[in-house]
């Protein structure tokens, strides 16, 4: 399994914009500031998503196209990294556009075979989170959680959060990681070209 190579491609607000027929796509989604670039970078083992320490800092869906190799096979396929959500602060219209944007693209866009849902460890899985898994489930997209950060946890903590969230999700593939540590990288990576194939 090796990532041979990786690139941005444009930031979009609308699937008009997606051009790459027939490429399959793995998008990310999540709270603002749960580490969704960073999680990008960590898994491609290279620095091609922007990250910023400021909630909120995507305001586009951000594609990079992948080429790899796995199981013997090269292929590409896109992840999209999506707009933080949950973030107050913004202006109650720009973040309604923000989850219409989401919505629109995810709904009229086939190509789109999982979404990987980033949590972060250490917060509560609260109201906003139980409407998030109920719109993911409206979708009837496959989707996945990747928890993240578990290095600012103990391990049995990380463990515990992962019980924690498995009574809630139900038997939805969860995977805990680190994109300080690499913890997790090759059984994310790995789920998520399992997904395209």
């Amino acid at each position: 399994m090796r990532v041979l190579n990786a690139e941005f491609l444009r930031s979009i607000v609308d699937i008009s914009q997606r051009k790459f027929v027939g490429v399959s796509e793995v998008g990310f989604i999540g709270r603002s500031n749960v580490g969704k670039s960073s999680l990008i970078n960590c898994l491609l083992t290279r620095k091609v998503a922007r990250t910023s320490s400021s909630p909120g800092a995507t305001k586009t869906i951000n594609l990079y196209k992948i080429e790899y190799e796995y199981k013997g096979k090269r292929r590409w396929i896109i992840l999209s990294d999506f707009p933080g959500f949950g973030y107050t602060a913004l202006p109650k219209n720009v973040y309604e556009n923000w989850e219409r944007m989401v919505d629109s693209y995810i709904s009229e866009n086939t190509f789109i075979k999982r979404i990987i849902w980033v949590l972060d460890v250490r917060r509560t899985f609260d109201r906003l989170d139980h409407l998030t898994l109920n719109w993911l489930t409206l979708k009837k997209i496959d989707f996945s959680v990747a928890v993240t950060k578990v290095d600012k946890v103990s391990k049995s903590e990380a463990l515990m959060k992962k019980d924690e969230l498995l009574t809630v999700v139900g038997d939805i593939p969860i995977f805990l990681v680190s994109a300080k540590q690499g913890t997790g990288r090759k059984e994310l990576l790995g789920h998520i070209f399992d997904s395209v194939v």
